[in-house]
């Protein structure tokens, strides 16, 4: 369908935010999904060890994993186009009114109405000025309707009916993308996190956590998630380096001991005050500097 040029000045980009947060939700719904068919599945090879139906099983969970968050990245992308769409369609608008303005004050008429430009007798810039704004403001709604197609096909590309699954095939991760995630800004941080198969926002939790838990664009539980790892293995590190020291030294305090018991002061004293609220940056040895916030 055509976009005219009252269509154009017509269309209502805040209906199509609307949908494109309805498409965000459901992607944030399949993410959590994937959250918790992982955790409910974990213990599956403790109480089912062993044999075809086990395997069969724990096979099937996977899939239905990577299923579930292929999803989430369409949906996610579905969202992306839309509001994109809704940007064009704005700029196009603006700039389509800017148009009219400079004809109408050069004294031209223009009927959106029926994409007509015209000059009375007394005007003098005639001919050549309609034709070039009537060339310009169809430049504008040629261009709209390009994004229109472009947009209506990569819609397509994300759309199934509804007897149809996504693939079990998953996408590679991305490290070098998760490696630069840290120079981005908060808004591209946000969008290609939305973006990411659930499975592989795991994965760079996992590997990558320092840039994870500090990266202010990602939702505040992945980066808690992130943060908290960092802590716990702060401790860990911690606690063994303890351990090691005081079978060198047959239980003996020495300075380098206390300072590791401040340190482990410190990181329990984080654990408690961090009870109920998210963990949004965390550098081991700065225990005292790390921000919380209501969940």
């Amino acid at each position: 369908m055509t976009i005219t040029l009252r269509g154009l000045l017509d269309a209502d980009t805040g209906r199509l935010e609307t949908v494109a947060r309805h498409w965000d939700r459901l992607a944030r719904t399949l993410d959590a999904a994937v959250e918790d068919l992982g955790r409910d599945t974990r213990e599956l090879p403790n109480h089912w060890p062993a044999g075809p139906s086990s395997q069969a099983a724990q096979d099937r969970a996977a899939e239905l994993r990577v299923q579930v968050g292929n999803g989430q990245t369409h949906c996610a992308a579905i969202a992306w186009i839309i509001r994109d769409f809704a940007l064009d369609l704005g700029q196009g608008r603006r700039r389509l009114l800017e148009l009219v303005e400079e004809a109408r004050a050069a004294g031209l008429r223009v009927d959106l109405e029926a994409g007509l430009i015209t000059a009375p007798i007394a005007v003098a810039t005639g001919a050549g000025a309609v034709d070039a704004y009537a060339q310009q403001i169809g430049e504008v709604l040629a261009a709209v309707n390009d994004l229109d197609r472009k947009a209506a096909a990569a819609l397509g590309e994300h759309t199934f009916r509804a007897d149809v699954l996504p693939d079990a095939e998953q996408s590679r991760f991305d490290d070098v993308s998760i490696l630069a995630l840290a120079n981005w800004i908060d808004t591209s941080q946000a969008d290609y996190w939305k973006g990411l198969h659930s499975l592989h926002q795991e994965r760079a939790i996992a590997e990558f956590p320092t840039i994870i838990g500090a990266a202010r664009g990602l939702p505040p539980s992945d980066r808690d998630t992130a943060n908290r790892l960092l802590l716990r293995q702060a401790k860990d590190d911690l606690l063994a380096t303890r351990a090691r020291q005081e079978e060198q030294h047959d239980g003996a305090m020495n300075r380098a001991q206390l300072d590791l018991d401040r340190r482990l002061a410190a990181i329990t004293d984080l654990e408690r005050r961090s009870e109920g609220r998210h963990l949004l940056a965390y550098e081991p040895g700065s225990e005292l500097g790390a921000q919380l916030a209501q969940r």
